[in-house]
């Protein structure tokens, strides 16, 4: 399986392509907004496996799948060596205790609302 990263203006313009891509060479295309990855287009079985290990993601080894599979596919940021060593003191209830609090953060405002901001053009000739 092979993944491919494009701008969201070749998405755009390319978009059957891209998906037929996905769908009969099962690809991955992440899709870029100024060489940041911001998407995926997936296939349903990739969908589909991706929803298993979400699911089984609650347990420890299912954890470790997932990010072992997120590492594979390129997507898994590495951690900070700050982040680790803010951490790495920590006892297993701590962590425990940690990941919870992390996990259960919403955005501020609402993912959805942040994706409508990004959409909207900024201040015309950006003078002060």
């Amino acid at each position: 399986m092979t993944t491919r990263t494009v701008t969201v203006a070749e998405a755009r313009s390319e978009f059957s392509m891209l998906l037929a891509q996905v769908e009969l060479l099962n690809q991955r295309v992440v899709i870029a907004r100024r060489g940041r990855p911001k998407a995926v287009l997936v296939s349903i079985d990739d969908l589909a496996r991706l929803e298993a290990l979400d699911q089984s993601a609650d347990s420890a080894a299912g954890a470790e799948r997932v990010a072992s599979v997120l590492q594979q596919a390129g997507l898994l940021r590495p951690v900070s060596s700050d982040l680790i060593d803010r951490y790495v003191h920590l006892t297993a209830e701590e962590r425990a205790a940690a990941r919870k609090t992390l996990s259960e953060r919403r955005f501020t405002p609402p993912l959805s609302v942040q994706i409508v901001a990004d959409r909207e053009p900024g201040p015309a000739g950006g003078a002060e």
